[in-house]
């Protein structure tokens, strides 16, 4: 009876399996660099949003009764601008807190001492996107740059407010 390793040894030269071992290593490594290197989807959660964020948004509010509330479309003219600048501070579980200074239509500084303090909550979905929440304001929002900033939409049924923003963290 043969030795079945005799076989393999005589029907491949010595040269080609040294080149055939020389070829399944770097394949091997080949493979092992890109895996490592491969991105992978960020699973987002809330703990995502941890820590303090710069805050700016440019808004419009109604400034009648018959606002989106009412189930009417409004024209440009019907609204009055609004500017925050803002710290939040959120605390990786679902809350946060925040001081903001607003300007609405140039008629003055509210909260000019950052003495208010606005309370909420936040949402975070495994894709980035998730939902503010603080007394009747909501806004939805996306993570970027890997929680490093929120880009933003106020969409607030009860109040008619416009709003759009971002925050860059701390």
């Amino acid at each position: 009876m043969k030795n079945p390793n005799i076989m393999f040894t005589r029907s491949i030269p010595q040269m080609s399996k040294a080149r055939l071992i020389r070829s399944v290593l770097a394949l091997g490594v080949v493979a092992l660099i890109m895996q490592v290197s491969l991105p992978r989807a960020q699973a987002y959660d809330l703990s995502s949003l941890n820590g303090s964020y710069a805050d700016s948004f440019s808004a419009f509010h109604p400034i009648s009764a018959t606002g989106p509330g009412s189930g009417m479309l409004v024209s440009v003219s019907g609204y009055a601008a609004e500017y925050e600048a803002g710290l939040y501070t959120f605390n990786g579980a679902g809350g946060f807190t925040a001081r903001a200074v607003f300007n609405f239509s140039g008629a003055g500084i509210f909260n000019a001492s950052w003495s208010q303090n606005l309370t909420g909550t936040y949402t975070v979905n495994a894709d980035g996107t998730g939902t503010l929440t603080f007394f009747e304001h909501r806004r939805h929002f996306v993570i970027g740059a890997g929680g490093k900033e929120l880009k933003y939409i106020g969409t607030d049924p009860n109040t008619g407010i416009l709003v759009s923003g971002s925050m860059v963290k701390q």
